[in-house]
Parts: structure tokens; sequence; C-alpha cells
């Protein structure tokens, strides 16, 4: 199924390739850690470090957490280039490349999370 779940022309709508592991790996950045029952470690740890100070240590942190969910859960997906993180007072941005495949083009990724306040 494609992510977020949706229907067209009568059918439920499905992804494959590229655009599937994009749809995944926003999936897993995005899902707060224990937020799924019967997968309590999946996710990518980030909403809840949202509040916290920002600063070097908590950064390297996030990195962390994030590489260690896309070994984890979603292992095909090689990262390219290091994690970068951007923010403001509103959001966190987590970007990054990947591939797939060696021989294929690298993908690149742009999450934005709300800091809620």
């Amino acid at each position: 199924m494609s992510l977020p779940f949706r229907i067209s022309g009568g059918r439920v709508q499905q992804s494959s390739g590229p655009q599937k592991v994009a749809e995944d790996l926003r999936h897993l950045l995005s899902t707060r850690l224990g937020e799924r029952l019967l997968r309590r470690g999946y996710g990518g740890g980030v909403q809840h470090r949202l509040q916290q100070p920002n600063d070097h240590t908590l950064r390297t942190l996030i990195r962390h957490e994030i590489e260690q969910a896309l070994r984890s859960h979603l292992p095909l997906a090689h990262l390219t280039s290091p994690i970068r993180l951007t923010h403001d007072e509103s959001e966190l941005t987590v970007t990054f490349d990947y591939v797939i495949d060696s021989s294929e083009v690298a993908q690149r990724v742009a999450l934005k999370l709300p800091r809620s306040s």
C-alpha cells in the first residue's frame, strides 16, 4: 500500500520502486518510538527530542537514532551523505541522500517535523 493510505479509481493505491522507499523513509522517521503497538522499536526517535535544548550533543544523538532506525527497519536504503539537521523556532528539518542500489542515482529525503509549543 502507498503511504499515506489512499483510494484511486475504486482501488487501494499501491507504490513501488523508489517512490515506495521514499514513502517508507518518511513514515519511519515521522513515527514516534512506541507508537506502533506490535513494533514498539519502530520509529525514527526524533519526536521525543524536539523539546530538548538544541546543541551539538542533541544533534549528534538525533543523527545516531535516525541511522539506527534506518539500519534496523529499512536496511535497503544506504546513506550516501551525512544526515543534515536544520532548525528554527517552529520546526526541525531532517535531510539526507540515499540509494537503494549502487547503480542508481541518489535520492534525497527532506522531512519537516513541527516543534510543538
